[in-house]
């Protein structure tokens, strides 16, 4: 879907989250829009507020986890019938917590070559590609 210049992109930060092999998504509950769909565990960052402070933020309130960013990935624009989001993927160490469904219905930590196997949001999608080049056994 194309973008015209007046509409207004939401910046959302994301964190992949790499252990032992694995990557850590979460599942959107189903009354959230686009419930239903795994991703990766991040949110939208509020007015004047940085990429790493959200990030940090966002996952203290929806799994209870603190992380080390280790870089930024990739910034990826996509546009859905609602409007569009540039994901900002940043590649991330766990550093604390013990994961909690606070604002996700589930979560899993899964192996690069099960990625396929998951009903994965459309705008991270090329991170899951980035990850199955990265990381082929």
């Amino acid at each position: 879907m194309n973008t015209t210049p007046s509409e207004r992109t939401t910046i959302v930060c994301a964190a992949i989250i790499i252990d032992q092999h694995k990557v850590l998504l979460t599942l959107r509950p189903e009354d959230k829009r686009l419930g239903g769909y795994w991703e990766f565990p991040g949110g939208k960052l509020e007015p004047g507020e940085a990429a790493h402070a959200a990030l940090h933020r966002e996952l203290r309130e929806e799994i209870d986890i603190r992380v080390d960013i280790d870089r930024l990935l990739e910034s990826v624009h996509y546009s859905y019938e609602w409007g569009t989001v540039r994901i900002d993927g940043f590649l991330c160490r766990l550093a604390g917590g013990t994961i909690k469904h606070l604002e996700v219905a589930d979560h899993a930590w899964v192996p690069f070559d099960q990625l396929d196997n998951y009903r994965i949001l459309p705008a991270d999608k090329p991170f899951i590609e980035w990850l199955k080049k990265q990381y082929q056994p």
